[in-house]
């Protein structure tokens, strides 16, 4: 069968494998592998700038003069730096993605090619008549039940999203003055405390886009706070400066 099989269908066979590994271990990692090719496609775009600032810059030394040199050294040094801070800051906003997109993903870059594959191999090993041999069946029975699972977890978590960035993913800016205590309660919900008085925010996560906001439930303008305890989901103890 070896001998039948070309060298293209068992690259595509090799690619589908890596291509579906490399979706569910995004998943299991909770973006972190994604993260990690964020990050080396960006060091290698601004290396690459790099290289290139540093040959314009032997090029312009070379062919102008000093004062002529100087002047339009500092314009084009202006001009990296801006073309430097602007690849890393739309690289820090990252992006988000839904984990059911990633499984079906997976099913179509390697599943669904496992099966065609199996198929494929099995016909060309078969000279009369077509018939699936006991690996076969082996291969298409964990290549179903792959398929299964995933489209179940993919129905499961409709709006769970991976989010791939440097940038933090929400700013609260409801205090005036030093915050000194923080408590998480239940769920989203959270307690901050300091010199301004006492706030309960809740956190807010659009499923649909992933953007993140907050909203103030309730506050108290006791001051210096400086400290607070959590006893249960509803009371907490909190002590002042007196």
């Amino acid at each position: 069968i070896g001998e039948d099989i070309g060298a293209s269908l068992q690259m595509v066979q090799l690619i589908s494998c890596i291509a579906g590994t490399l979706s569910w271990l995004i998943i299991a990692s909770d973006g972190r592998i994604m993260d990690w090719i964020r990050r080396g496609v960006m060091f290698g775009v601004l290396y690459i700038l790099r290289i290139l600032f540093g040959f314009r810059k032997m090029w312009s030394k070379l062919r102008h003069c000093d004062c002529d040199y100087r002047y339009r050294y500092d314009d084009f040094y202006d001009y990296y730096k801006n073309s430097i801070q602007s690849i890393k800051d739309s690289f820090a906003k990252g992006f988000n993605f839904p984990t059911g997109a990633l499984l079906l993903l997976g099913i179509l870059l390697e599943d669904l090619p496992q099966v065609i594959v199996t198929f494929i191999i099995e016909d060309l090993g078969e000279e009369d008549g077509f018939s699936l041999s006991s690996t076969a069946l082996l291969n298409l029975l964990l290549s179903f039940f792959d398929i299964g699972h995933k489209l179940a977890e993919a129905w499961d978590s409709p709006k769970d999203m991976v989010r791939v960035a440097d940038s933090l993913l929400h700013v609260i800016r409801e205090h005036s003055r030093a915050v000194r205590s923080l408590i998480l309660m239940s769920g989203s919900r959270f307690v901050s405390g300091g010199d301004d008085g006492i706030k309960v925010m809740e956190i807010e996560t659009d499923a649909s886009t992933g953007n993140i906001t907050h909203k103030v439930l309730r506050s108290w303008d006791e001051e210096n706070v400086l400290e607070m305890v959590k006893l249960d989901e509803s009371k907490i103890v909190v002590r002042y400066d007196e």
